[in-house]
């Protein structure tokens, strides 16, 4: 029978909209909800507290929030995208329903184009009455704003244009109704959950490996719809206006929904009825879903088999892999085939364990020469080192250095090289079932005392590349300070320079960007009620700061140590910390803060004379109020010596002084 419409169907439209009316119903009652009868509920709820100016204030700021409401539209737009095509397709799923529709004098296109349009209206056309109901009642409450209202418009629309889109084009690979639903949010997710696999996989096998390149994450938030998404529609500032993070990628997702919409077309154009109840409907694509089942089952069974049956060697999880591999690919084959009997398919298992056994060994063994490789010297611009943690627990001991300097840049790939001398030694830290080995371990070093380090490389190269690498569990002796090329030595050499202990505290970003408010001192010993108390400081914090920049300078406070116990660390730092609170600007993303208070920590030390002059001048400090060295703070603690005698320099600085 000739086709008598071309491409649109009035009739048809109409029947599926009204058929399916809950669905559009549903969504409509649920967003009316949310916004207009939200915001005439609080305006009904301030005006009887509040002044005229205030309920206008206050609904102004209502108003302008609207935008925030994308965060959660993300999400119903995916989910609702998946229930408006399940719905207008699922005469796809069953062969009576499919044979029916196609007999209808309509071409393909004409079907398709016509369910297509109906599904998408279930999503736009209530949020264009949504939208209406919105304004009209934002100009009865006298505070009509068009444009946060349009920004949710149009991004919640481009929103379920992508969304719903997806889901058709799903709807065309499958048969079964059941299955959709299972592509549809396999295929969302399944780029961040591979690579989160694939990463936790590379991590136990390769020597150095943390995560992938930053660029390669990138990619994958790209193909994780949900993820990407839900950041490009966060609300940031930007030119003191809170405006959305990304609305030009909205947009583009919207475009590729109508370039996977025509997709769809294609497919559907050459899809057969005869396919409703199958799990997969285009034979061309079934290869595919068997092996992608096959190596998605065998990363997702192997790694959760693995950490179930913890303790077992990092070679037992190749077998794992393998075997949930070999699973996922004969389940596969029972769902094309609707039957349990698939032994005859072991053929195609073949390349499979093939694939999988090799993939394994390369990773293993590494036959990609991944954890030997060491940049030269000239080949690195800057490097970034996090980890080098340091006693004592201030504020200098938690950031990274990064250096351009060549003789710092040489210490750290002896850092490196020593990292890969000491593999498998590490190796056997790493696979502690009990997880990080953070502990000190006196014993380990009969000449002296043993800590442990957890590095994190990151290098820029000259041809613009970068390398990253991350080692735990890497142990320095004491003994070994003196020892050059050690990673004793080389550790101490890079906590030894001043630039970079600068850095390490961060003063400049302070100075530069902050604004100190208030000083205090944690831990002061009160001799007369044998209690460390927090002593606060009226004033003078910008001297104070002066006074410790200049001890800094001197080299006098602000001094690193690798071994936390060690005898030179004890006595020559205190059990006192300086702490200075400050105001900071808001950092980008931040959202309704016009700053935000932060504080910053140096410890005392014996030597630091203008800061501890200070403090005693302050009357902050004096004979009932010590800051105690961690030596005498230990014995102190310990009950040696009874009561607590001042130290000779502790006296000294005392006796400068007329309390």
């Amino acid at each position: 029978m000739r086709s008598g419409t071309s491409f649109f169907n009035t009739a048809l439209f109409r029947k599926t909209f009204l058929r399916f009316w809950p669905i559009w119903a549903l969504y409509t009652a649920g967003w009316t909800l949310v916004l207009p009868l939200r915001l005439w509920a609080d305006a009904m709820r301030w005006k009887g507290s509040s002044t005229p100016k205030e309920l206008a204030e206050r609904l102004q700021n209502a108003v302008s929030q609207i935008p925030y409401l994308l965060e959660v539209g993300v999400a119903l737009a995916a989910v609702m995208g998946l229930v408006c095509a399940m719905a207008v397709f699922s005469y796809l799923y069953s062969s009576r329903s499919a044979c029916m529709m196609h007999a209808l004098p309509l071409r393909r296109e004409a079907l398709f184009l016509t369910q297509y349009l109906a599904g998408l209206s279930f999503l736009l056309l209530p949020q264009l009455a949504v939208f209406a109901l919105t304004a009209a009642t934002e100009a009865a409450l006298g505070c009509l704003a068009l444009w946060p209202l349009v920004q949710w418009l149009l991004a919640q629309g481009g929103l379920c244009l992508f969304f719903y889109s997806f889901a058709v084009f799903c709807a065309m690979f499958t048969g079964h109704l059941a299955a959709l639903p299972v592509f549809y949010g396999v295929l969302n997710l399944l780029a961040f959950l591979m690579t989160s696999l694939v990463e936790a996989v590379c991590d136990l096998f390769l020597y150095g490996f943390r995560s992938f390149p930053s660029p390669v994450w990138e990619l994958v938030d790209h193909l994780s719809p949900p993820v990407i998404l839900s950041n490009a529609v966060s609300i940031v500032s930007r030119d003191d206006a809170f405006v959305l993070y990304q609305p030009g990628l909205v947009a583009v997702y919207a475009a590729a929904g109508v370039a996977l919409s025509i997709a769809a077309l294609l497919i559907y154009r050459s899809r057969h009825i005869e396919s409703a109840g199958d799990v997969v409907a285009v034979k061309l694509v079934r290869p595919l879903f068997k092996y992608g089942v096959a190596l998605c089952a065998g990363l997702t069974g192997g790694m959760f088999t693995y950490e179930l049956l913890s303790g077992l060697s990092d070679l037992t999880l190749m077998g794992w892999i393998l075997f949930w591999g070999l699973a996922g690919y004969f389940a596969a084959e029972m769902l094309l085939r609707k039957s349990f009997r698939v032994l005859a398919a072991w053929k195609g298992a073949v390349p499979l364990a093939a694939v999988i056994v090799l993939l394994s060994l390369s990773v293993h063994y590494d036959w990609y020469g991944f954890e030997d490789r060491v940049p030269q010297a000239d080949q690195v611009t800057a490097v970034t080192l996090n980890g080098l943690h340091s006693a004592p627990y201030d504020d200098g001991q938690g950031r990274g250095l990064t250096l351009e300097d060549p003789e710092q840049i040489a210490l750290v790939l002896q850092l490196h090289r020593a990292a890969l001398a000491l593999e498998e030694e590490n190796r056997e830290e790493e696979s502690d079932p009990q997880g990080y080995t953070e502990y000190l371990y006196e014993e380990s070093d009969p000449q002296g005392y043993t800590e442990y380090l957890y590095l994190d490389l990151h290098y820029e190269l000259a041809d613009g590349t970068a390398l990253e690498r991350g080692y735990s569990a890497l142990p320095i002796v004491e003994s070994d300070r003196g020892v050059e090329g050690t990673l004793t030595w080389a550790a101490g050499q890079l906590l030894s320079d001043r630039e970079n202990m600068e850095q390490l505290y961060g003063f400049h970003d302070i100075e530069a960007n902050c604004r100190l408010v208030a000083a205090y001192l944690e831990d002061v010993w009160n001799t007369q009620t044998r209690q460390y108390e927090t002593v606060y400081i009226d004033g003078s914090t910008e001297k104070l700061w002066q006074a410790m920049k200049q001890d800094f300078a001197e080299g006098t406070i602000g001094v690193r140590y690798l071994f936390d116990n060690s005898v030179e660390r004890m006595e020559n730092t205190c059990a006192t910390d300086l702490y200075f609170d400050y105001e900071a600007p808001p950092k980008p993303g931040d959202v309704g803060i016009s700053s935000y208070g932060s504080s910053f920590s140096i410890t005392l030390t014996p030597q630091a004379s203008h800061t501890l002059a200070l403090l005693h001048e302050l009357k902050v400090l004096d004979e009932t109020h010590l800051a105690l060295t961690n030596r005498e703070a230990e014995a102190l603690e310990l009950g040696e010596g009874g009561a607590y005698a001042p130290s000779t320099q502790a006296e000294a600085v005392i006796e400068g002084y007329d309390f």
